[in-house]
């Protein structure tokens, strides 16, 4: 394989092993992270590891430029510069976003906890987005990257299929109707709930959507056209099978991100709107006994349950208990990982209920601040995503872009109804979903973009 990244001189071949090693260790954790938790952070780990490797090892090789710095300080910042990721257009919100979280952790009311979140979770997703921007630096690594995805995504259908008629996938043999017993006709595949697998399936769903319609306008082989096809049905049954109304949101953003980045898509959209209103709603209605925006029948399905009955399944009272949360602690939070050990201060158990807002949770733990740069990234990202589907020149790229933005934004809003951003595999999913994003357009900036991606020599 060439390897294509400039950081990598001519003849560092331990520069291109640890490329090489990088990923594949992307792969390996886009593949297992439906199935396998461990194996996953396994993974990540070694992504991280060849990373690191990566990095020293440009540092040995240009130390006798680096130790031309003046002086003992220009040394050492030379070093830290040297273990950077490569320039982009995340630097300086993510710069932000770090300092914010790192001053919750030091004002956390429960330290050892936010410490261990801390370096365990933000900082390992931090840098698996560093690597994976580091080694997807051609169109050659994107595809294989995206091949794994999405193969590791129609396994997770098929394995949701199974689920759905037999009652036990065959990826975790979980059987149906299991998830806190709130209904025994839910499909979950080989995640612990319903609203996990529906929000996985989200930007899987977008990104083959968009290439199905290009493989029909560009008339490629009818081979690969009927597999995208039977392919995009498998995801769209096994979303509807989730029942998941977080997921089916996020699904009809998607629909319209669909249309507005491209108007020649709006029957195609559309199409995809009549299987949501004929297919989807109905089948709400039959099996969970309520409706997309209401709860209608919930009492029938889940029991006489005070909180459950407050709307959105109980979430107008789990979002009462974040924001109480918030204006404890508004500006710093309450610490990383701290909103397990701050719910249960009340002595009702009944209470003990996650935010089902990752944004609302993310506020009561990092503080209004925390918030505010999390906003910052995703607006900076999303306006460059869009900004480069009016200016990639190259289909399969752009065709490629327009799926990750629409899926993204999908994702984005379910996280809205539900702790997307708060389990490993989902959290892992975000960030490498951030990351392919920020590749994509590194591997096809414009001429006339503002932003340079390469350092300056």
């Amino acid at each position: 394989m060439a390897i294509p990244n400039r950081s990598i001189q001519p003849g560092d071949d331990f520069g291109a092993f640890c490329d090489r090693g990088i990923v594949f260790s992307l792969c390996a954790v886009i593949f297992a992270l439906p199935v396998s938790i461990a194996l996953l952070e396994s993974f990540a780990g070694l992504a991280i590891f060849f990373y690191f490797l990566k990095k020293i090892n440009r540092i040995v090789i240009d130390w006798p430029l680096r130790t031309s710095c003046p002086g003992f300080l220009g040394r050492i910042r030379s070093i830290w510069k040297g273990f950077a990721p490569p320039v982009n257009l995340l630097d300086r919100p993510l710069q932000f976003l770090t300092l914010a979280v790192l001053i919750s952790v030091v004002l956390s009311q429960y330290p050892g906890l936010s410490f261990i979140a801390f370096i365990g979770k933000f900082l390992k997703c931090v840098f698996l987005y560093f690597s994976l921007i580091e080694a997807l630096s051609d169109e050659k690594r994107v595809r294989i990257f995206l091949i794994f995805f999405l193969l590791s995504a129609c396994l997770t259908a098929l394995s949701g299929a199974v689920q759905h008629y037999t009652g036990k996938d065959f990826l975790r043999g979980h059987p149906i109707g299991t998830e806190h017993s709130i209904s025994t006709h839910r499909v979950n595949s080989s995640f612990f709930s319903a609203n996990g697998f529906g929000a996985y399936l989200l930007p899987v769903i977008a990104i083959v959507a968009h290439f199905l319609y290009s493989a029909v306008g560009r008339k490629k082989s009818r081979v690969w056209g009927v597999a995208l096809a039977l392919f995009l049905v498998l995801l769209l049954a096994c979303l509807c099978w989730t029942y998941s109304r977080s997921s089916w949101v996020g699904y009809l953003v998607i629909l319209f991100v669909m249309v507005l980045l491209d108007r020649r898509k709006i029957l195609y959209a559309g199409a995809l709107l009549l299987v949501f209103i004929f297919i989807f709603q109905p089948s709400l209605n039959n099996v969970r006994h309520m409706h997309l925006i209401n709860d209608g029948g919930v009492q029938k399905e889940e029991g006489d349950t005070s909180f459950l009955n407050q709307g959105g399944s109980g979430r107008l009272a789990f979002w009462k208990k974040a924001i109480s949360i918030i204006r404890s602690s508004p500006v710093y939070g309450t610490g990383l990982n701290t909103y397990g050990r701050i719910i249960k201060r009340d002595p009702d158990p009944k209470t003990w209920w996650y935010a089902h807002n990752g944004y609302l949770q993310m506020a009561a733990e990092t503080g209004l601040l925390g918030l505010t740069c999390f906003l910052w990234m995703l607006f900076v990202l999303l306006r460059q995503g869009f900004s480069y589907c009016k200016r990639i020149k190259d289909t399969w790229l752009l065709t490629l872009l327009q799926g990750i933005v629409s899926g993204l934004l999908g994702y984005l809003v379910q996280s809205s109804f539900d702790n997307t951003f708060y389990t490993v595999q989902l959290c892992t999913l975000l960030w490498l979903i951030i990351g392919l994003l920020v590749a994509v357009t590194r591997l096809n900036a414009p001429a006339e973009s503002p932003i340079s991606f390469e350092k300056k020599k």
